[in-house]
């Protein structure tokens, strides 16, 4: 398929990751009308959110094999139609069961597009511009949870929490027609089969997890023998996926310790944006009383702050690399969690709201290079199951985020009403504890980070330290000719050696020019660049007494009144990287090699290409060139 069709591509799959992650945190904002409506407590009605997360957990923990089984085309059919088809039965919602259940149904949908948009962007974006690639799809991720409370406190506001689900309904039908025409399968799909009781296993050890942490504030002995129990179902789905020959998700990655601490960075960066997704709201409408629309308005801030450090982390990523963006984005998070948890029990909202913005901040300089991290370790055919192991864990963080930190809002504002404070004082006080166990977990995101990039770029020099070296790519045996030579004695040179250009040294040994027989010739006509080189230039005009004097005058000048003295050279400590580049952009044949400002050698195109794609070179390859 052509470059230019699948990169087409993206745009679609980028919007309809949007649409997913828009979709997740459209009821924040309605949980207070629809308690009222159906009549549940609000333990009851976190499950809008919770359960939510963890069917969208298990579906992109099996994209791996969706991805391979299905292909991307239907895999996007597949994500329309459900989504699609769950937006419509939530709009006419008549019981809250009906209601959870259609929220299920659009969690599948969720699962499917985000991982495949992602695994699409590992398949077909260009190496180099990978992490901007990403960063883009980052921001599509980031961006539709936090959107979502915008547009669904509009449409509470003037229309009823009803048709919060018509925006989701819209974009997924008109998206499913420019897919129609834009989306193909970037590889054929597999024969591969689904393990049914990896399912259900992931499936009952995320439900004992997430429930435990939901009620932990509140029954804390209940909550730890759920939890416990859940972790020790998920340690048995993870012991048979080592045993499978073709598991629903691959944990081979997580056994490179270059792999693992990506998962933990995007855990705790996801824990953030999802949790304040949920908990600004809570904060702005339950401590000051804002509608639904304020409430959502207000986090437009953070978003476009997102928004623009994604980018500028996806870009610094591929020049830099993850040193030290992710520490930087990770300080940036802890600052502003410990701002909060200052200013929120005092009730001020604007300064909670510019905390905020710096954590939504932070988390746009991490979240994608702490992907493209983890994810540049991999080998290509590891790529969809760290693809899957990742966004498993960004769907893992924003079930478990929420859960946790609402359950201490929640606990830590009844026992401030029980005590005496009011209904707003005490949300107040529960938002800054909530918070202050998310700083915490800022901090331990900063300590991964360190430890982390560091291990990645010490990793990093110990490769550059085993590749050749220049030396030992380096003609020793250099000639130059002095900058009180004729260019006479240059072209003498270029006969003895068979060679077209030639550098200069000054009397202490530095390369003070460079001539080439181009030079030369553009010196004898004006037609030079009909030539091939100098001996058949001087040859088709040795015969005319005209050319015959200007080659004559030509060739007494000094060989600095035609050489070129900006000189292009290389250090004996540069890269082969740094070399390789050189002589590709300039496309130059050789480079000239110093060391102190001293010429001691010079490393030609051909002597680096022989080396460095000789080393990869087989004995199958040989005899397939002989």
């Amino acid at each position: 398929m052509r470059q230019d069709r699948t990169i087409g591509m993206l745009p679609v799959l980028y919007i309809g990751a949007f649409v997913a992650a828009f979709n997740e945190n459209i009821v924040n904002v309605a949980l207070v009308d629809i308690m009222a409506d159906y009549h549940v407590s609000a333990g009851t009605a976190q499950w809008l959110v919770t359960g939510y997360m963890m069917i969208t957990t298990i579906i992109v923990a099996i994209s791996a094999y969706l991805y391979r089984r299905v292909g991307v085309r239907r895999l996007f059919f597949i994500g329309v139609s459900i989504l699609a088809v769950g937006s419509a039965a939530a709009f006419f919602a008549p019981s809250f069961p009906w209601l959870l259940v259609c929220r299920l149904c659009q969690a599948v949908g969720t699962g499917i597009f985000i991982p495949t948009m992602m695994s699409t962007v590992m398949a077909i974006a260009p190496r180099k511009r990978l992490g901007l690639y990403l960063s883009i799809g980052g921001m599509t991720i980031t961006f539709g949870p936090a959107f979502g409370p915008v547009v669904a406190g509009l449409m509470v506001t003037f229309f009823g929490w009803h048709t919060i689900f018509l925006p989701t309904l819209v974009a997924i039908l008109a998206l499913g027609v420019w897919g129609y025409f834009a989306v193909r399968n970037v590889a054929e799909p597999e024969h591969v089969r689904l393990d049914v009781p990896s399912v259900l296993l992931i499936a009952l050890g995320l439900l004992g997890v997430v429930f435990g942490l939901s009620e932990i504030t509140v029954r804390p002995g209940v909550a730890a023998g759920s939890a416990v129990v859940g972790i020790l179902i998920l340690a048995v789905f993870v012991r048979r996926q080592f045993r499978l020959t073709n598991p629903i998700l691959s944990f081979h990655p997580m056994t490179s310790l270059r792999f693992w601490p990506s998962a933990i960075l995007v855990v705790v960066a996801m824990m953030m944006t999802f949790s304040l997704s949920v908990l600004l709201p809570l904060y702005f409408q339950g401590s000051f009383g804002m509608t639904a629309l304020m409430a959502g308005a207000l986090l437009i801030l953070p978003i476009l702050l997102n928004s623009a450090t994604a980018v500028v982390g996806g870009k610094v990523m591929d020049a830099r690399g993850p040193w030290p963006l992710l520490i930087i984005g990770f300080a940036l998070t802890a600052v502003g969690q410990l701002t909060m948890t200052l200013v929120a029990p005092h009730m001020t909202w604007l300064g909670v709201l510019i905390a905020a913005s710096i954590v939504f901040a932070g988390v746009g300089l991490i979240l994608s290079p702490s992907q493209a991290t983890g994810l540049a370790t991999l080998a290509g055919n590891d790529h969809p199951h760290g693809v899957a192991l990742l966004n498993t864990s960004i769907q893992l963080a924003a079930a478990i985020g929420p859960s946790l930190l609402i359950g201490i809002l929640s606990s830590t504002s009844a026992g401030h009403v029980a005590s005496g404070v009011t209904a707003e004082q005490a949300n107040a006080a529960g938002f800054a504890q909530a918070i202050r166990v998310a700083g915490v977990i800022a901090v331990v995101g900063v300590v991964v980070a360190f430890f982390y990039t560091r291990m990645l770029a010490r990793d990093r020099k110990a490769d550059v330290a085993a590749r050749p070296s220049i030396a030992t790519l380096m003609r020793a045996d250099v000639f130059s000719v002095p900058s009180t030579a004729s260019v006479r004695m240059v072209v003498e040179q270029f006969v003895m050696k068979g060679t077209s250009g030639i550098p200069i040294t000054d009397e202490k040994g530095a390369v003070c020019g460079y001539i080439t027989d181009g030079d030369i010739l553009r010196a004898v006509s004006e037609h030079a660049d009909s030539a091939a080189d100098i001996a058949f230039g001087l040859n088709i005009y040795r015969q005319n007494p005209d050319f015959q004097n200007r080659i004559d005058e030509v060739m007494s000048l000094n060989v600095m009144e035609l050489a070129t003295d900006s000189v292009v050279a290389v250090d004996i400590n540069s890269s082969v990287e740094e070399v390789a580049k050189l002589l590709g952009t300039r496309r130059m044949k050789k480079v000239p090699v110093m060391s102190g400002g001293t010429l001691i050698g010079v490393v030609t195109r051909g002597d680096l290409v022989r080396t460095l794609l000789g080393s990869f070179m087989t004995p199958m390859d040989d005899q397939q060139v002989q």
